[in-house]
């Protein structure tokens, strides 16, 4: 067989390797072979011939007899450190290369899987540079520019890492696996839109990767897109039913949605294909428990507490628990044991500290707070409850600081106005518009309009936006423009929530704007409920027992009617209903009482009317809610029913208020135990009514 002969089924035989035909090439090789037993080029492509078509003895036997002939042979050597790559003997990879490169120094590609190589070995200096050297060889080797930004990732060098993303995808935005990365390296960096942008842009080349959907659904929940990020969890789960961390985490996302009743069954799922997943039975545990399945969120608790007793998530939720069933004592227990399980589990603290506050030990709840916010600062409802503790103690510097994080927690800011305008900071407006908006509690707009004619004085022109129900009311104040959310605003410079004024003002305990009253009932609407209660020759006393059934604190305020109003009927004394929501025995009770309680509700249209009325009688008894703020801010008489330790700006052991010079604090003296304070009152007004009729 002729030089000529052989070199034509040579290249015969490379053609048909690089057209993925091993098995030809391997045959005309051997064809060569028979001839020219040594010739180095057939017995290289026989050997590759023979790695790729899984004959890997064959392979290192023709790689054998090509070393014999020349130990250096580049071909070869990186042939063999092909070979030692695939069965993950790196050490002897890198060394082939090395040895490749000594004959081939300006070989790109070589260089590339030099840090390949290396790059397993976890060397990622040496790897680097063998990519750097690589592109500076090639500037346009593609994937040697793709390993050089995985390395730098790896190095902990983000910057340069995405800038070599960057770089790939300028030259060949639809290389395999570039957008994957990248959207995985902005993940690291907390760039939660570009992420998405990237694994978006990944999905066009493969819509059905289940796990590229998951990461897509980790950035748009990242961004608190919780809906969009529920739709790419159900898309990959639909590609994979079975598909464990999506249902995991889709899990996870209804629950956090409020999408309970799927949540739920969505845990169940996934408790299902994996019964020793501890975490997954407290969530669904905790997600019982907001569905009000208490028993059964109970059971789910303790099962996973079965299964890791140690799991401290799963002793504050049956903490939770607890608390909602009025077990305070079982509740303190299972917090306790959740800080014991994991003492750095801030969650743990914020929780134990509340459940402490409910049993009344304040001292002990503020110590655990102060811990809970030391080990998480960032978490907002921690932030917000430590607020009250620091409040209700007095320390008012701090605890308005810190009062600001409700605005971040999002069960407490749903619904509540957000506006984009610069927020004020106290300083002199020169003629601006500000913009003060009150936000949930009617209450607090009442207790806050006192800050008003403070803001004013700062020279600028004042807009008040509060619930339509204050509106009527607060439109007496001078100075100020009072609009009724939902309706349209004129324009405004900055803005702020009412409730941040006391820390714009710098209010301590000696320095509260206490001047009552600072509202005041409209003329002829007080003129007309005093003729109408111009015949009642008794102590006219308006009552109100229960605040608003959706308020988180409402078990602990409220009290039913036959509680209250039959201790407050004595000689000398008329009772008028000022409630405007009756719950449903309260009918029976009121009716039962007959002459001796007058319902005023049916009259009472917005809290101009009530203000109006609560002026013409002698005294207001009221449960902590919006009517007692009402009484004391127009200078009347309220003597309110008050938690043993609910709301922080009744401060502790005090019977009076610093914020309403005219209202009397009859005080829970141990939690949940009204008897006393019911007792007190009743005995109060009869010392009243014995004076008037005196």
């Amino acid at each position: 067989m002729g030089n000529a002969t052989v070199h034509r089924i040579v290249l015969q035989a490379a053609e048909h390797f690089a057209a993925g035909r091993p098995d030809q090439a391997d045959a005309l090789c051997a064809e060569v072979l028979r001839a020219e037993p040594d010739h180095l080029p057939a017995l290289h492509l026989a050997a590759v011939a023979a790695f790729v078509t899984d004959r890997a003895p064959d392979g290192a036997a023709l790689l054998g007899r090509v070393f014999n002939i020349d130990p250096e042979h580049a071909p070869a050597l990186v042939t063999l450190g092909d070979a030692l790559a695939v069965k993950g003997e790196q050490e002897g990879a890198v060394a082939a290369f090395r040895r490749a490169l000594v004959r081939r120094p300006d070989d790109a590609g070589l260089h590339n899987k030099l840090g390949v190589a290396l790059g397993e070995l976890s060397r990622f200096d040496e790897a680097e540079a063998a990519y750097r050297r690589a592109l500076a060889l090639d500037a346009h080797l593609t994937r040697a520019c793709f390993n050089l930004a995985v390395v730098l990732a790896e190095q902990g060098r983000p910057a340069e890492a995405e800038e070599a993303y960057r770089a790939v995808i300028a030259r060949e935005p639809d290389y395999r696996g570039v957008w994957l990365n990248f959207g995985n390296l902005l993940m690291d960096q907390m760039k939660f839109g570009e992420a998405a942008a990237a694994y978006s842009r990944a999905l066009v080349a493969d819509p059905d990767d289940a796990a590229l959907l998951c990461n897509l659904g980790a950035a748009l929940y990242r961004q608190g897109l919780l809906e969009d990020a529920i739709v790419r969890y159900r898309r990959a789960i639909a590609l994979v039913p079975d598909n464990a961390p999506a249902l995991r985490l889709l899990g996870l996302v209804l629950h956090e949605a409020g999408h309970l009743p799927e949540a739920a069954e969505i845990y169940r799922r996934s408790f299902a294909q994996d019964s020793s997943d501890h975490v997954i039975a407290s969530n669904l545990g905790a997600c019982l428990s907001e569905l009000g399945a208490l028993d059964e969120a109970i059971a789910s608790c303790e099962h996973a507490l079965l299964l890791k007793p140690d799991h401290a998530p799963a002793w504050t939720n049956l903490g939770i628990i607890f608390e909602k069933q009025e077990r305070v004592d079982d509740a303190v227990a299972a917090h306790r044991c959740a800080v014991v399980s994991d003492p750095a589990y801030a969650k743990g603290h914020a929780n134990l500290a509340v459940a402490l506050r409910n049993a009344g030990e304040i001292d002990e709840a503020l110590a655990v707070s102060h811990r809970a916010v030391a080990l998480d600062p960032e978490q907002p409802l921690a932030q917000y409850n430590h607020a009250h503790f620091l409040l209700m103690n007095g320390d008012f510097a701090n605890g308005f600081e810190a009062y600001r994080w409700r605005r971040k927690c999002k069960t407490l800011s749903d619904g509540d106005p957000s506006f984009t305008e610069p927020e004020w900071q106290g300083e002199p407006l020169n003629g601006r518009t500000l913009l003060l908006f009150a936000e949930y509690g009617l209450g607090d707009a009442l207790h806050f309009v006192r800050y008003l004619p403070m803001a004013a004085a700062r020279g600028g022109q004042i807009i008040l936006q509060v619930q339509p129900a204050l509106a009527s009311l607060l439109r007496q104040l001078p100075d100020v423009t009072v609009i009724a959310r939902g309706e349209p605003l004129p324009p405004f410079d900055l803005q702020l929530p009412l409730m941040n004024l006391p820390r714009i003002f710098g209010t301590t305990l000696d320095t509260i704007p206490a001047d009552v009253p600072y509202l005041h009932p409209d003329p002829a609407r007080l003129s007309r409920w005093q003729v109408a209660l111009a015949g009642a020759t008794a102590l006219k006393v308006g009552v109100v027992w229960a605040g608003n059934a959706r308020h988180k604190g409402d078990r602990q305020r409220s009290l039913p009617a036959a509680a209250v109003l039959p201790r407050l009927v004595m000689p000398g004394v008329q009772l008028y209903s000022l409630q405007k929501e009756p719950r449903p025995d309260d009918g029976e009770v009121l009716a039962a009482l007959g002459s001796d309680i007058v319902d005023l509700a049916p009259a009472l249209g917005d809290f101009a009317d009530t203000a109006a009325a609560v002026a013409a009688l002698d005294l207001v008894i009221a449960v902590d809610t919006s009517v007692a703020h009402l009484a004391g801010a127009l200078g009347r008489p309220v003597w309110m029913l008050t938690p043993y330790a609910l709301d922080w700006r009744w401060l502790r052991d005090r019977e009076d208020s610093p914020w309403y010079p005219t209202m009397r604090l009859f005080r829970q003296r141990a939690p949940r135990e009204w008897d006393d304070p019911l007792l007190r009152i009743s005995a109060a007004l009869a010392v009243l009514a014995a004076k008037a009729q005196a």
